[in-house]
């Protein structure tokens, strides 16, 4: 594997993973990582089970869309890799959320960057360890 398919790749799990949390397919959204896989977003969570486990707690009231920027991929070797990308993170949370249309925005709930490990495994490229560094945090909705 070349290192634009490596970038190409691990690319595409950043952006998968705004999508799958945000349209709440957390099976899709846990297989993306490792089965050791980590996942810190203020307190590490371990394993693939443990991951879709913590999603299943998200409220049913919240909506969120996370807009990924700024990726960075920098292959380490065929078979692990290293990443950052920007995040900004909308959220609502409330009844306006679980109906169609918009809910109410007043700004983003978080600005930051995840910090990412990437590992090439036998099911391809997954997410190995994902860390979020806020930036900018709106106390009220995260």
């Amino acid at each position: 594997m070349n290192l634009l398919e490596i970038e190409a790749a691990c690319t595409r799990l950043a952006y998968a993973y705004a999508r799958l949390i945000d349209f709440r397919d957390y099976e899709g959204f846990s297989a993306l990582f490792t089965l050791d896989g980590e996942l810190n977003v203020g307190k590490p969570v371990h394993g693939r089970r443990a991951i879709f486990e913590s999603c299943m707690k998200r409220p049913a009231t919240l909506r969120s869309r996370h807009i990924i920027t700024n990726v960075h991929v920098e292959p380490l070797d065929e078979h692990n890799a290293r990443g950052m990308n920007y995040v900004t993170i909308y959220r609502h949370v409330g009844a306006a959320s679980q109906q169609r249309g918009p809910a109410p925005l007043d700004q983003p709930a978080a600005v930051g960057h995840y910090e990412d490990r990437y590992q090439r495994t036998d099911e391809g490229w997954l997410i190995a360890r994902r860390t979020l560094h806020l930036a900018f945090r709106n106390e009220a909705l995260f």
